[in-house]
């Protein structure tokens, strides 16, 4: 049962990142086009070209997330392909299980980035959690933006629940043997 469950988690993630995709595209087209427009009339927006950067990383680390629970990445497949079925699900299972570990380690290393423990225990006051732990994530503002650098950096967090909970989706399937790689 529980398998089944955060399956169904990674399942549900994936359509959510597959919408916000869609939505992210559209909008660095669309900033990308503005930003020519203004360009073209002497009139430039310098926050545009910000935005499409931030809005180009989202949509990288979105889609990052996206390859993993469909096992779409590029891959050297040279070994895999001379190996038998069994060693091929070994290889698999192994990969998945080394894609996992990377996903638990950068979400440990985002809580401790963002570290929520030490900002309650600052009472929620950016500049002593500062002064504290020398960590400037919740004051330092964006160029052109003004928006906190925390708020467009926590696609990292977000992405690394999302990686966790799809490479054990993954792991689960292989060790079931339901999907594996290099498979349709």
């Amino acid at each position: 049962m529980p398998a089944r469950m955060i399956i169904a988690w990674s399942d549900a993630f994936l359509r959510v990142e597959r919408r916000l995709l869609a939505v992210l595209v559209a909008a660095v087209t669309g900033l990308v086009l503005l930003n020519v427009v203004t360009r073209a009339f002497n009139m430039a927006l310098f926050w545009v070209d910000e935005l499409a950067i931030y809005t180009m990383v989202w949509m990288v680390l979105i889609g990052v997330s996206t390859m993993v629970r469909e096992k779409t990445g590029i891959a050297v497949t040279i070994l895999f392909d001379a190996l038998g079925d069994r060693a091929k699900r070994w290889l698999g299972l192994t990969i998945d299980v080394v894609v996992l570990g990377f996903s638990v380690a950068l979400l440990a290393l985002c809580w401790r980035w963002y570290d929520p423990p030490g900002l309650v225990s600052a009472g929620f006051d950016t500049g002593a959690f500062s002064g504290e732990t020398f960590n400037f994530i919740y004051q330092e503002p964006t160029n052109t933006l003004g928006v906190r650098k925390w708020i467009i950096w926590l696609v990292v967090p977000l992405v690394s629940i999302s990686l966790t909970v799809h490479s054990l989706a993954n792991v689960l399937q292989s060790i079931n043997g339901v999907r594996g790689y290099n498979e349709e």
